[in-house]
């Protein structure tokens, strides 16, 4: 894709030229996405061992439950630490596609040397702010439900306490609605933060001030791509790991789950979610061209500074 391109985007558009880049650099994006994913394979395969373990009816000593407990922290700190180089490396790659260079996958892990502990900060510290607004979120819909119930008390029986109990139902599900709501669009203030990191070269929190500044007024679009990107990437995982997953439903019944489905169910997940993960990625990305087009005009930057490049020499054959 050329750099003339690079224009504001609708969102039809911004989805027709993610699944454009997805489906030309199909392996160069699902090879990146590989390597996370067959991480995952096995602890996958054991979580399903200690499923049959129960199944059978035998009690988890303190020991086993140590152990489980040790190796899943482990997973989680090793697979956080790998996903966030596949990230890192997926947005340059689709940065590199996007403005006309080619890259491979070897490449774009080459790229993010260097910067790993930089964007494994930005996803702890966007991950605490946005669970942090979580806790606040659901402690106001909390007093809200409390103070429902609470006015319900107070209330007598009867008509009155029907109409009542109507209102502040309606009152409830529309404060969960809206703390809902709220928590999305703020956590989509930092949906830009690793583009904004690795193709800026800022500080952790310089990209995630980045990030919001961005994003602002044009989050609900990304919302819907977000959400429309996640569909899609569930389903493929589904459409892979489905009918393995309704067999282990059968096998369960028995009372043992086989281990060649256990590790069948794992490998087929792995596959779905090498192969459409990387679609969220590249959308989030492209967002972070669109808004820097529509705030920074970064197309005609990107213009002048192909202008202000020397021209190369023509080669005429003459000795010099």
């Amino acid at each position: 894709m050329d750099v003339t391109e690079l224009r504001p985007l609708a969102l039809g558009e911004l989805l027709d030229r993610t699944f454009r880049l997805y489906r030309n650099n199909f392996w160069v994006f699902t090879g990146i996405m590989a390597v996370p994913s067959a991480l995952s394979i096995p602890f996958t395969v054991m979580f399903f061992s200690t499923q049959t373990s129960a199944m059978a009816g035998a009690p988890p000593s303190p020991r086993l439950v140590t152990g489980m407990l040790l190796y899943a922290l482990t997973f989680f700190v090793l697979f956080i630490t790998v996903y966030a180089v596949s990230i890192g490396a997926t947005t340059l790659a689709v940065s590199d596609i996007y403005l006309g260079q080619k890259i491979t996958v070897r490449g774009a892990f080459g790229k993010v040397r260097g910067n790993v502990w930089r964007i494994i900060g930005v996803v702890v510290v966007a991950m605490l702010r946005v669970y942090g607004m979580f806790f606040v979120i659901a402690i106001g819909i909390g007093v809200v439900v409390a103070i429902s119930i609470g006015a319900m008390a107070v209330v007598g029986s009867g008509a009155s306490r029907i109409v009542v109990g109507i209102v502040f139902g309606v009152v409830m599900v529309l404060a969960y609605i809206a703390g809902i709501g709220l928590w999305l669009l703020w956590a989509l203030r930092y949906a830009v933060s690793i583009p904004a990191l690795l193709l800026e070269r800022v500080g952790v929190l310089a990209a995630l001030r980045r990030s919001v500044y961005l994003t602002r007024g044009r989050r609900w679009q990304m919302l819907v791509t977000i959400f429309l990107c996640s569909i899609i990437a569930y389903v493929g995982v589904v459409v892979f790991q489905g009918p393995f997953f309704f067999t282990m439903i059968v096998s369960i019944r028995s009372g043992h789950i086989p281990e060649w489905l256990a590790y069948a169910s794992a490998m087929s997940g792995a596959i779905g979610g090498a192969i459409t993960g990387p679609i969220l990625l590249i959308a989030l990305v492209l967002c972070y061209y669109d808004t820097r087009v529509r705030k920074e005009a970064f197309d005609l930057q990107l213009m002048m500074s192909a202008l202000d490049q020397p021209a190369p020499v023509p080669n005429t054959g003459l000795p010099v």
